[in-house]
């Protein structure tokens, strides 16, 4: 990864993976833009960094969040980071919501993609960084059903992106990260059947990455051109398992 002397966008890029990893960048020698809806949390913590309001499920919100990259000078590393996490009981969950979670997690990651892609293709080279989670590659709890299918169309999606942008010399990356000490898992929505509540102490258990360690495997991944960046032992195996059998205790 040679980002000394060009440009990097991060959406989703006011806190958390996106804003760690947009640092990141920006200390390999990147220009760096991160896009956030949260304007005030954007305003604050992404000092140092080009940053615009965006909403990643406005076109005119990505159009602005590309005219400002592209100012800057060759985009050759997008991470379409920008997510919301929406889980519950499966038949208390609104259809508006399902509706949400999809336009924001699968289409805002499509919108971004296309704003960048046939430049990177026409130059031969960069790099897509699609935030998954490992809820997209093993088993759902169950609870978490909505969030999960979201990101199993990132997964879909990234393969199928995988194989045409080669073709084109761009290179795609599913980043799949386990429940990550940060603000996302502490604010997702959950519907039961008296509607919904925030989770604001959510106790993340002893299996959690920190921030640190995810920017870590993604730097690693990138630079040995891998596919699938997972954090979690046996990922290979388990996906094996979970092949033959979707209810193996992985």
């Amino acid at each position: 990864m040679q980002l000394e002397g060009s440009v990097a966008v991060v959406t989703g890029g006011a806190d958390g993976i996106g804003l760690a990893a947009a640092k990141k960048f920006k200390q390999a020698g990147a220009e760096v833009v991160v896009g956030d809806v949260n304007v005030d949390k954007l305003a604050e913590q992404a000092k140092g960094l080009h940053s615009i309001p965006c909403d990643v499920c406005n076109d005119e919100d990505i159009k602005g969040l590309a005219e400002l990259a592209n100012s800057l000078g060759d985009v050759d590393l997008v991470m379409a980071n920008a997510g919301i996490a929406i889980g519950g009981r499966f038949d208390s969950v609104p259809i508006s919501e399902w509706q949400r979670l999809f336009e924001v997690n699968v289409m805002g990651v499509v919108r971004t993609v296309n704003a960048f892609l046939p430049a990177m293709m026409a130059r031969g080279r960069g790099h897509i960084v699609i935030t998954g989670s490992s809820a997209g590659l093993f088993r759902s709890n169950g609870f978490d059903t909505p969030y999960a299918s979201s990101k199993y169309a990132l997964r879909g999606m990234a393969q199928g992106l995988a194989v045409y942008a080669k073709s084109g010399g761009v290179s795609v990356h599913y980043l799949a990260p386990r429940i990550t000490d940060t603000a996302f898992p502490r604010s997702s929505t959950a519907w039961g059947r008296k509607g919904s509540t925030i989770t604001t102490d959510r106790e993340l258990g002893d299996d959690y990455d920190t921030v640190d360690d995810v920017v870590a495997a993604l730097v690693k991944g990138i630079e040995a051109n891998d596919y699938l960046i997972s954090l979690m032992p046996d990922t290979r195996q388990k996906l094996l398992t979970l092949a033959e059998n979707p209810l193996a205790d992985v």
